[in-house]
């Protein structure tokens, strides 16, 4: 390794570290003035592929240690959410539940009591969260086209990278919500009362950016949707209705606030995981002829 690239790697290392930092149930306020925050944003997609990947292992574990019942995944997905609201999608509910407490109706009379759209806005998560990942389906064919079957041969080979069909949604999932974070981040202002690292990471990322990470999250997005070449489509247009989703959420929540604050991109990023799933499930019977 030459000097330069050794510079590089350990300029790199606190970036990381940081994306870690902005995206789990850390201290906000340590660090804050880091000046690695300008390129932390840059590594959360990476760290969304990392989330994807834990998950899989977990419902893989839950699934060998408890089973199912009737064909129902219970406990499985409950572990899985479990990870993902207490510690990996934590910072995606707290910013949705701080949306939902700003907008809370400011009447006299016509105000619910402190706290209810908060709670509110984690139970309608949990629920649909919960309720989309158990209605995953197996992916187990019925029959086996001799084009199916080779295509899904070919894949195969890529071992670990390309995972049965029920594990490819819980690492697309948290893969799209972080790249939904990195576009929010660039669209707009930050809001006067944004975090500094959220400014700092605003002005280190770029459209460039976000533009080649969507182009790998709709690649690996359509290989995993792609069992055959005659569903290649559906891939692509999951990628890009869940860019649409993404963009929309992005501009109309900073509308709201004035700027993105760190709430705004945690919901963008949660509208996002929900958008995939709900686009994913309704085709999926179709995707895998089960």
């Amino acid at each position: 390794m030459t000097p330069d690239n050794h510079r590089s790697s350990a300029a790199s290392l606190p970036a990381v570290l940081l994306a870690a930092r902005f995206l789990f149930p850390f201290d906000e306020r340590r660090h804050a003035g880091d000046p690695h925050w300008r390129a932390a944003g840059r590594w959360l997609v990476a760290w969304g592929l990392l989330i994807g990947g834990l998950y899989a292992l977990v419902f893989r574990v839950a699934w060998r240690w408890f089973g199912e019942y009737q064909g129902i995944r219970w406990l499985p997905v409950a572990a899985v959410l479990t990870v993902d609201l207490g510690c990996c999608g934590y910072r995606l509910l707290a910013g949705s539940a701080g949306i939902a407490s700003a907008c809370r109706p400011n009447a006299v009379g016509s105000s619910p009591p402190p706290g209810l759209p908060t709670l509110l806005a984690i139970v309608l998560v949990a629920i649909t969260k919960y309720a989309m990942l158990l209605s995953l389906p197996l992916g187990v064919w019925r029959s086996s086209p001799a084009g199916v079957w080779v295509w899904e041969h070919s894949l195969a080979r890529l071992g670990l990278l390309y995972p049965q069909a029920i594990y490819r949604p819980l690492i697309l999932m948290p893969l799209w919500g972080r790249w939904a974070m990195t576009l929010a981040v660039t669209i707009g202002r930050v809001a006067p009362g944004g975090s500094n690292r959220l400014r700092a990471m605003a002005r280190g990322t770029h459209l460039a950016v976000v533009v080649i990470y969507w182009l790998f999250c709709a690649a690996v997005t359509t290989m995993y949707c792609t069992p055959s070449g005659e569903h290649l489509a559906r891939g692509v247009v999951i990628a890009l209705a869940v860019m649409v989703v993404s963009y929309l959420s992005s501009f109309v929540l900073a509308r709201r606030t004035g700027g993105q604050t760190e709430a705004t991109v945690g919901t963008t990023a949660l509208a996002a995981e929900l958008a995939f799933l709900g686009l994913y499930l309704p085709v999926v019977s179709d995707i895998y002829w089960y």
